[in-house]
């Protein structure tokens, strides 16, 4: 008997987690738990580790080293994609510092160059939230 009612409690243990696994709020639940990418904290982070180089947000007047790009540059540059930016801040090129980005960061400076974007036939380099990228229709 006794192990007959083990099983009818693990039964039951499944049953419950299978329901509140299916139950219509739990997504909503976990979406909020893991904020998405944030442009906002992108242009933060920009701002604050990048722009000793880069021109993070346009500006009159600005100077730039030459053949530094600018963020808007790097956005809208044909055959960008956030596979290749995300592989520049992971394992920087000389002379760009190794600032130890998290993924959570590197999403975000990614959302924030989405925000850059001028150039519809480049792909998106975040996707929406979630979701898939939406790609641009050739025209």
């Amino acid at each position: 008997m006794p192990g007959n009612v083990r099983q009818r409690w693990a039964t039951a243990a499944v049953l419950a987690a299978a329901v509140l696994a299916m139950h219509p709020s739990m997504p909503a639940i976990r979406a909020q738990e893991v904020p998405g990418p944030s442009a906002e904290k992108g242009l933060q982070l920009a701002q604050r580790l990048c722009s000793n180089c880069h021109l993070v947000e346009d500006r009159a007047n600005a100077t730039l080293p030459a053949g530094i790009p600018t963020f808007r540059a790097i956005a809208n540059r044909r055959g960008q994609s956030s596979q290749r930016i995300t592989n520049i801040l992971l394992k920087p090129h000389e002379p760009m510092p190794d600032i130890r980005l998290t993924g959570p960061e590197i999403r975000d400076i990614l959302a924030y160059l989405e925000t850059l974007r001028t150039d519809p036939s480049v792909p998106p380099l975040s996707p929406k939230q979630g979701g898939k990228p939406d790609y641009p229709q050739p025209s």
